[in-house]
């Protein structure tokens, strides 16, 4: 019996510790699929957020493509007319007020309303074509949730912006 119990408790931990590093090493080869196809500028880093984990958790990855290592990890925001804890519903739609899904890519850093932010291109005609016309960008936040922006702390977002600006991809899961 103290077997089984010590096995279950092994198992459980290995579950636990096993499980992310899986995870990770699926975000590696999605990115590494998705710069074959999209073949963006820079192929250094590639930025994944993984819209099947619910608000609370880290799900925007910055993975550093040569190293084969996670380099940010970050709780994001997602649009609250995406869902409340997950974001569920998406749309390419100007003033939908929710989160966009795909490809995308990197381009330059500003200084706007938000402060220090940075501009993406969407790369999926009639997914996400619409996100320059819907003004959808990586910006800092203390709100949970966003009108359709990738947004978090300030001091992850400049981290993300001086990594990633002018040509790298981005690719959204849902």
């Amino acid at each position: 019996m103290k077997t089984i119990i010590i096995f279950s408790i092994i198992s459980i931990f290995g579950l636990l510790f096993i499980s992310p590093l899986n995870k990770k090493t699926e975000y590696f080869d999605l990115a590494n699929k998705k710069i074959q196809k999209y073949n963006p500028t820079r192929k250094d880093y590639v930025i994944i957020i993984d819209y099947r984990k619910n608000l609370l958790s880290n799900r925007l990855f910055v993975l550093d493509m040569k190293t084969n290592k996670v380099v940010v990890e970050s709780r994001v925001t997602h649009a609250y007319n995406s869902g409340l804890f997950y974001a569920k519903d998406f749309s390419n739609i100007p003033n939908s007020k929710k989160s966009c899904v795909g490809a995308l890519l990197t381009q330059n850093p500003r200084i706007g309303k938000y402060g220090y932010s940075m501009v993406v291109k969407g790369l999926d005609e009639g997914i996400n074509d619409n996100i320059k016309k819907r003004v959808i960008i990586f910006h800092p936040t203390r709100a949970p949730w966003s009108e359709g922006c990738f947004a978090t702390s300030k001091e992850t977002i400049k981290k993300i912006i001086d990594l990633t600006h002018d040509g790298c991809l981005v690719y959204i899961i849902k």
